[in-house]
């Protein structure tokens, strides 16, 4: 048997700043956020949205931690011991003892096991993807079993997990919120686990209190805690749709803390970069912008055209004029901060000129090129204005695309049918590792994304990097993999890393947002003053 170590990344974390305690002593610490949208449910499993609940109401088995440095190491949290067979396959697992959910129920293996079933078996599940790595989890999924084969529980506190194939990057997908561990008798004994705050049980540093759909949400601190307590008492988390409105609100005192990341840059640059410059708190996306490009439409199944798109697009530029600089231009997948990174990736120039070569070897002369690309309209007025010059881009050298605005519901639907010729997205890793990203876009089984990426060959590779042992060799072919499919083959434009900002008011000490720059941050890395 060998142990996994953990190990340590670098990302760029900046804490915060001093004032006058707005606090006496004893009295609640409230912490007051806001969220663009309300949440549709608080059950993870039915979810790959609504993360802010899970993060701070449940725990997993492992965590990410950030450290004062910047670095980021994957921690053991419900997990008190651990060890991986040699093949790869099975891990055995020791829990910490004394863990209770806040309705004073121990945590045990069993409840683990049913979280993995419950990933699997809940109507309208959506996040299975990891349980579904599990052995029987398909049979679980098709109704051929009643129980999750794969998972073994050998004592209270210790049970067996064994993968279908080898997966050295599993303990990074644990620490995914989709892994947030749930109380099985809480979950048994209601209708629509998910819905009430009374039955959102977790062993979390909070729980939910208070839930007014489309107004606010409130959390309070969990007294079974089995951790460090958090700092802030009370969180409430307000459902503000317009930016200017939270913008107003963090101006006034109403706000501890606003995500900026719905501002317009100019705002942020007036006001935030000038009056509250010391307060500005930066993260990292960890997730690459992009543009998707379908193999299956006729222009697009070139290589030369797909490698034109990537040359005529001013990425620094984009960059630039609707998000105030703020991010760092990407050549790959593997964003900043995750475990297989290349900083030496061969960089996309800017190169209009070049690209309208690549067209005529094509054998496209100038105008001749037509085909459409689709925008989610409910993506706002920036993002919108991001598809025109990239529009205006294309047409530069010759290539005409009209864009197509669709409700975010239709344009989920219409890329699924693998027809969208293009679109613009951006993917935030959920755990850290390049399978993450590299496995969800390019493996044999993506469907759904409109890619159509034709190189079976490295589609095959990408489900087999996962199960190689040795971290520099997978490493090295999750890089060789990177460099095929963006480089050689074009298969996708990578735009950009957006920064994260946050600012922090009088009333807060420090904030450290997660580590791959969710909104839906951890609470309990709040400190107040």
């Amino acid at each position: 048997m060998r142990k996994h170590l953990a190990f340590v990344l670098a990302l760029v974390m900046v804490l915060s700043v001093a004032a006058i305690p707005a606090y006496a002593e004893g009295e609640e610490k409230v912490l007051n956020l806001a969220s663009e949208s309300d949440i549709e449910t608080m059950d993870v499993a039915q979810t790959t949205e609504d993360y802010f609940i899970p993060h701070n109401v449940f725990d997993r088995l492992f965590e990410i931690k950030v450290n004062p440095d910047g670095g980021t190491d994957i921690v053991p949290s419900l997990v008190a011991d651990y060890s991986v067979s040699d093949d790869g396959l099975t891990y055995s697992f020791t829990l910490v003892d004394g863990v209770e959910f806040s309705n004073g129920n121990p945590l045990t293996a069993s409840d683990v096991k049913y979280t993995f079933e419950h990933l699997l078996t809940v109507e309208r599940a959506c996040n299975y993807d990891i349980a579904k790595e599990v052995v029987g989890a398909q049979a679980l999924l098709d109704g051929e079993a009643e129980e999750l084969e794969g998972i073994e529980v050998t004592g209270d506190l210790t049970f067996t997990l064994t993968l279908a194939a080898a997966n050295a990057g599993y303990i990074a997908e644990l620490t995914s919120p989709a892994m947030s561990i749930i109380d099985e008798e809480t979950v048994e004994s209601v209708d629509d686990f998910g819905m009430e705050p009374a039955d959102t049980i977790g062993s979390g540093p909070y729980i939910v209190s208070e839930w007014v759909p489309n107004d606010h949400f409130t959390l309070t601190r969990n007294e079974n805690y089995w951790g460090e307590a958090p700092d802030a008492d009370v969180v409430i988390m307000n459902v503000v749709p317009d930016a200017s409105t939270q913008n107003q609100m963090f101006l006034s005192g109403e706000l501890d803390i606003i995500d900026l990341d719905a501002l317009d840059a100019s705002i942020i640059d007036s006001t935030y970069k000038t009056q509250y410059a010391d307060s500005i708190v930066p993260g990292y996306r960890v997730g690459v912008t992009f543009i998707s490009m379908n193999e299956n439409n006729e222009y697009l199944s070139d290589v030369n055209v797909r490698k034109a798109i990537q040359m005529a697009i001013d990425r620094q530029g984009l960059l630039d004029n609707f998000y105030g600089g703020d991010g760092i231009i990407q050549n790959g997948m593997i964003a900043s901060g995750v475990w297989g990174h290349n900083d030496d990736l061969e960089p996309i120039e800017y190169d209009p000129e070049g690209a309208k070569a690549l067209l005529a070897d094509a054998g496209y002369e100038e105008g001749e090129i037509s085909f459409e690309f689709s925008l989610d309209s409910s993506s706002g007025d920036t993002t919108a204005m991001v598809y025109q010059q990239i529009a205006q881009d294309l047409a530069a050298v010759g290539i005409n695309v009209e864009i197509k605005s669709y409700d975010n519901s239709a344009w989920t639907e219409f890329r699924k049918t693998e027809e969208m010729p293009m679109f613009l997205g951006t993917w935030t890793m959920d755990y850290n590792d390049p399978a993450n990203v590299l496995g969800t876009f390019f493996s044999m089984g993506t469907v759904g994304r409109s890619l159509n990426y034709y190189n079976t060959d490295i589609k095959e590779r990408v489900d087999a990097a996962s199960s190689i042992v040795d971290d520099d060799e997978r490493m090295a072919e999750y890089q060789a993999l990177e460099h095929a499919i963006v480089v050689e083959d074009a298969a996708v434009v990578p735009l950009y890393e957006r920064a994260h900002l946050f600012c922090i008011g009088e009333n807060v000490e420090s904030f450290v947002p997660h580590w791959a720059g969710f909104s839906n941050f951890f609470v309990r890395d709040v400190q107040m003053k």
